[in-house]
């Protein structure tokens, strides 16, 4: 079983599934000093390397075609190593899969792939895109921790009942499945609030919406960086902090403002 495995989705698409898993890998990588690797996972192509400006020599489907005789080497010949220490193997690019490779690509190859990696690193982020919880049961069991990313809006949060309602029947523990929500912000927290005591769902992080912070980020090509007193870097790293804590450190629960808000992001 994967021990040091986060695995991130979304309860729909578009929420930011994969800002999140990457901006996790970087804290992770950064406050522990430890070999973290992030995993793009999400169909149809990768969007990590980039979102960092990164030309893969190997992806996802690379290591998916050698799945039976991987090694360690291999697999870290496959990686490329971010300066903030993260370790990132690509996911898939434009061009047509090979027939080998193609067949290659199935559940129980990925599902092996996360648990080698588990094994040859201190953390995992796995950047899983937005799955059906039955389709992805065998890697979704295994993962002692999944975070549901979601939005505040009313599709978004309610596609988080049923994506819980999938998890149950395909064998996943739904204690393991964590709620973040993105893109918060200020006067969201009421609606939040009501939305917990509701549903019965608890939310384990709210990150504060700051379009132009992660803009700027991604034209420069690096995740998200500055000073401590920034409030959504703040929240990722409380999130690294819970990952590290074994989920027994508590997560702040209003939303701060952040530095500059948009109406979208």
């Amino acid at each position: 079983m994967a021990e040091n495995s986060i695995l991130v989705t979304g309860s729909k698409g578009g929420v930011g599934t994969t800002t999140v898993a990457l901006n996790l890998g970087v804290q992770l990588a950064m406050q522990t000093k430890k070999r973290v690797a992030l995993l793009d996972l999400a169909r149809p192509f990768g969007q990590i390397s980039m979102m960092l400006d990164l030309e893969p020599r190997f992806t996802i489907l690379d290591a998916l075609e050698r799945i039976d005789r991987l090694d360690g080497r291999q697999l870290a010949s496959m990686t490329m190593r971010h300066k903030t220490g993260v370790e990132i193997l690509a996911g898939p690019l434009h061009a047509p899969m090979k027939t080998q490779q193609r067949q290659s690509v199935t559940i129980q190859s990925l599902d092996t792939l996360v648990q080698f990696a588990d094994r040859m690193f201190d953390f995992v982020v796995v950047d899983l895109g937005v799955v059906n919880a039955a389709e992805w049961s065998l890697v979704l069991r295994e993962a002692p921790k999944i975070l549901l990313v979601a939005e505040p809006n009313l599709l978004a949060l309610g596609m988080i009942e049923r994506h819980l309602a999938a998890a149950a029947p395909a064998g996943i523990d739904c204690t393991r499945i964590h709620i973040v929500i993105n893109r918060c912000r200020q006067n969201d927290d009421a609606s939040l609030d009501a939305f917990e005591k509701n549903h019965g769902i608890p939310i384990l992080g709210r990150l504060p919406n700051d379009y132009r912070q992660l803009t700027e980020a991604l034209s420069l090509g690096m995740p998200l960086m500055g000073s401590t007193n920034n409030s959504l870097l703040a929240r990722y790293r409380d999130l690294a902090s819970w990952v590290t804590s074994d989920g027994k450190q508590q997560l702040r629960r209003s939303t701060l403002p952040a530095q500059d808000l948009s109406p979208s992001a």
